[in-house]
């Protein structure tokens, strides 16, 4: 469920994460899509969306594996997360979208994916593992493993 909030949520606080984050990463893929991983003890919903600043919140107290992702991140003061973080988070999307059937969305999280592979040199997951099945994982590790450096 995607809630909207009511009003700008100017104190939020978080994340970047997602095709911004990529960007200042360095990234091709444009995107016109703001997200950041949050978390908000006032509510376990998972996405929330600031309709007026067109801004999409994931909310690691919507979710055990956002949560692992907040926790990885604990003193990264920087406002965008870590390559390994992003990584983790491409990886669970990739699934997500393949199972929901958007294919289109899968292919640019796998183009994400050997983003990261090969400017950061990242070769395993760390987090999203214990989230995945073995089938899911295995799809993953195929794009990682498939990767041109």
């Amino acid at each position: 469920m995607n809630t909207t909030l009511p009003a700008p949520q100017a104190t939020r606080t978080g994340l970047l994460i997602g095709g911004h984050a990529l960007a200042q990463l360095g990234s091709s893929r444009h995107t016109e899509d703001v997200d950041y991983l949050i978390n908000d003890p006032g509510t376990r919903e998972m996405f929330l969306h600031d309709e007026a600043a067109n801004v999409d919140y994931i909310n690691a107290n919507g979710h055990q594996f956002f949560a692992a992702v907040w926790k990885a991140e604990a003193g990264n003061k920087t406002g965008r997360a870590t390559p390994q973080s992003l990584l983790e988070l491409k990886a669970f999307a990739f699934v997500q979208h393949c199972l929901n059937r958007k294919f289109q969305k899968a292919d640019d999280a796998e183009y994400d994916i050997k983003f990261l592979v090969r400017t950061f040199g990242l070769k395993k997951l760390k987090i999203a593992p214990k989230f995945l099945g073995a089938g899911e994982l295995h799809e993953v590790n195929r794009v990682i493993a498939s990767t041109r450096v």
